[in-house]
């Protein structure tokens, strides 16, 4: 659509309009895939016309982008790790702000668990994204920017424990955990429709904390 103005709804009716869209593309894209649901299908489930497509989103992948990011915002949300002047414990907020309180062991359990959590929301979408993350360079720069803000936020976390520590490259072990952590949830999650979730949060906590607190041989 060029340079054309995108609008930004806000009235009641134009709002209901692009959540419709917003609703239809991921049923859509759950059930076909992004590349197999059409802008066209898109509106037509919507109930709305294709002019009205393209005065919220350029295009598909525009559509595409605000999708992943609603997705992430559900599943960082309840996270809530950022600091605000530090990397102190007395600095974190959200589920994790009282961390003296908190164990390690309690800490990880409740960052897998809340990451199993949020897979439980448009699941098959999010499964989507994974896929298309491991197909394209491109599709995976647009969930790399969220997955950024997620390791900037575990660092801090892992930082407020930074004198038990036996590892050193905060930012290195929050990528590692991160990525073994997303890979083990999307196999329980995407292929095993969630059965022995319990289990996997357990070993995957002592499998981390070991990693964290007890060096290698």
């Amino acid at each position: 659509m060029g340079d054309k103005e995108i609008r930004v709804p806000k009235q009641k009716r134009s709002i209901e309009k692009k959540q419709r869209i917003k609703d239809a593309a991921i049923k859509l894209m759950s059930e076909k895939g992004y590349h197999s649901a059409s802008s066209n299908e898109i509106t037509k489930e919507a109930g709305v016309s294709i002019g009205t497509f393209y005065s919220y989103y350029k295009d598909k992948k525009d559509l595409y982008k605000e999708l992943v990011a609603d997705i992430y915002n559900v599943v960082l949300t309840p996270m809530n790790l950022s600091t605000e002047s530090g990397s102190e414990k007395d600095n974190v907020t959200g589920p994790f702000d009282s961390l003296d309180n908190l164990s390690i062991e309690e800490t990880v359990y409740l960052y897998i668990e809340t990451v199993f959590k949020g897979h439980e929301y448009e699941t098959a979408f999010q499964r989507e994204i994974a896929s298309l993350s491991e197909q394209s360079d491109e599709f995976r720069e647009i969930e790399m920017v969220h997955k950024k803000e997620l390791t900037e936020m575990f660092t801090s976390v892992l930082s407020a424990y930074k004198d038990e520590l036996k590892i050193k490259d905060l930012k290195t072990a929050s990528y590692l955990i991160l990525t073994t952590v997303e890979a083990a949830v999307h196999d329980t999650m995407f292929h095993n429709g969630g059965k022995n979730k319990k289990a996997v949060i357990r070993e995957l906590t002592a499998m981390i904390v070991k990693y964290l607190f007890i060096p290698y041989p």
